[in-house]
């Protein structure tokens, strides 16, 4: 979890962190690392107990969202057809002969993953049950054994609209193309998935290095083919040999350069992939940390909103109009909670003591590594912003050294734009989205409640490139900036 943390901190953009964790013989987190077992696709669909599959699929999704994974290769859709296949089908890795159970039961475990804010992956297209032979280990060529009924899987799970990510498989079927195997084909790809099947999301390659591909094709070859043909995502999984990014990268740009590979293909797929980690449909994961909001904290701000806002108020029920960004200026996470835990204020806090001596706060605080977590209920008003506590929404982000430095992460803003997001679903009638340090502009508005002309402070958080950054990522909610003020 430190591992997928850090990684995800340090990143401009969200990352896919993915494996294969089909269950039984296919688990890279293994029971003897001290992981959860989870049977086999093929054992659980034999089991015919629904109730079963479900406990073990949401147990297995939880335990890959707790260790920062965002994106299994599973589930397996391959039909069962051929006995003597030793790599899907002796290894228990589909669930069976017939598509109706094979749809059934990979729908069960694409729910739990969904659930748990993970991509599900189906592989391996189009169709890996009937080989004989491991493209692991070299050709394979499934052209009299496949059967169209293997594409059925895929069919319907795309008419459900439920797929984010299929696997190509690297099989060669002289029926569908008679050149290259499906990984590196483009009537395969692009003709079947995309233009019959009506595919619209990502194609990521099964491992490049398998000797299916790496024995028969060299490296700009297979770059080309796979490419051209509409993968989307190239997986090289370095373990059968080492290709460095380094390489790849510049390997793919000297084809462009050439030509050898159109750009228009890499913006089609840097399009699909960028739509893929901006799902909205991936759950947020926010953690409750309350802060202190006892009977003196509820009755300091009832007297605050009576001193500042004229309102004799029976509640401290709000209608979130504004959501507000700031930063703590305080660098450790449990410092930044312990300035805002207690009941009053600290004593450093002279330049708005005069104001009244309830603690300031926030209802959401987002830590350097992105983590969310919600102190306190987010229609219960905090002191965060002068003015317009009675109708906003606080988000604290921890950094903001000396209260001047523009440190906040990748992974705040990733946050951000998430929790902005979630704010607007929840509550359709927020309307701004401001930095602290906009705050003043919003005293033409109707939403600025501040009866002391005295009370005003200078802001500087959270500033204006990660405010910038923040409403690029929510344009679409169309959330007002403050107004500006007139020429």
């Amino acid at each position: 979890r430190t591992l997928t943390t850090e990684l995800q901190a340090i990143s401009p953009n969200p990352l896919l962190i993915a494996l294969d964790q089909e269950g039984g013989r296919v688990a890279r987190m293994k029971p003897e690392d001290g992981f959860i077992a989870t049977p086999s696709a093929a054992y659980l669909a034999a089991a015919t107990d629904d109730t079963l599959a479900k406990r073990a699929y949401a147990r297995m999704a939880k335990e890959l969202h707790d260790h920062g994974i965002t994106c299994n290769f599973a589930p397996v859709v391959d039909l069962a057809r051929n006995p003597k296949n030793k790599v899907i089908v002796g290894l228990e890795r589909a669930y069976a002969q017939d598509p109706d159970t094979v749809v059934h039961y990979a729908t069960i475990l694409m729910e739990a993953q969904q659930q748990q804010g993970i991509i599900s992956v189906l592989k391996h297209f189009p169709g890996h049950g009937s080989s004989l032979g491991d493209s692991h280990a070299g050709f394979v060529d499934v052209t009299q054994t496949w059967s169209p009924i293997e594409l059925e899987p895929y069919r319907r799970l795309i008419h459900q609209n439920n797929v984010a990510m299929i696997m190509t498989a690297h099989v060669y079927n002289a029926h569908l193309d008679a050149a290259y195997p499906a990984t590196l084909s483009h009537k395969i790809n692009t003709g079947l998935l995309r233009h019959t099947l009506h595919y619209r999301g990502v194609i990521i390659s099964d491992d490049l290095q398998m000797h299916a591909i790496s024995k028969q094709y060299d490296l700009n070859t297979t770059l080309t083919l796979a490419i051209n043909a509409g993968v989307d995502m190239l997986l090289f999984g370095n373990q059968l040999a080492h290709n460095s990014i380094a390489q790849l990268v510049e390997t793919i740009a000297a084809l462009v350069r050439t030509q050898a590979i159109p750009i228009t293909r890499i913006q089609e797929s840097y399009r699909r992939i960028n739509a893929l980690l901006q799902r909205s449909d991936i759950p947020l994961s926010i953690i409750d940390r309350p802060i202190d909001f006892g009977t003196k904290r509820l009755a300091m701000t009832r007297q605050y909103i009576q001193q500042h806002y004229d309102r004799n108020v029976s509640t401290i029920t709000i209608e979130p109009k504004i959501i507000v960004l700031h930063w703590t200026a305080v660098m450790d996470e449990n410092d930044a909670f312990k300035r805002l835990q207690g009941e009053t204020l600290f004593r450093d806090r002279s330049d708005i003591a005069d104001a009244g001596q309830l603690n300031v706060s926030a209802h959401f605080m987002v830590a350097r590594d992105g983590t969310i977590y919600r102190l306190m209920p987010e229609t219960w008003m905090a002191r965060h912003v002068i003015g317009l506590n009675y109708s906003s929404i606080g988000i604290e982000n921890v950094g903001g050294e000396d209260n001047i430095k523009e440190d906040l992460t990748p992974a705040q803003v990733r946050a951000n734009i998430a929790l902005v997001r979630y704010l607007k679903q929840k509550y359709p009638g927020i309307k701004y989205l401001i930095g602290h340090h906009e705050y003043r502009a919003m005293e033409s508005t109707p939403l600025w409640l501040e009866t002391d002309q005295s009370y005003r402070t200078r802001k500087k958080d959270p500033g204006e490139t990660f405010m910038s950054q923040v409403r690029r990522g929510v344009r679409d909610l169309m959330l007002q900036q403050p107004p500006r003020k007139a020429e």
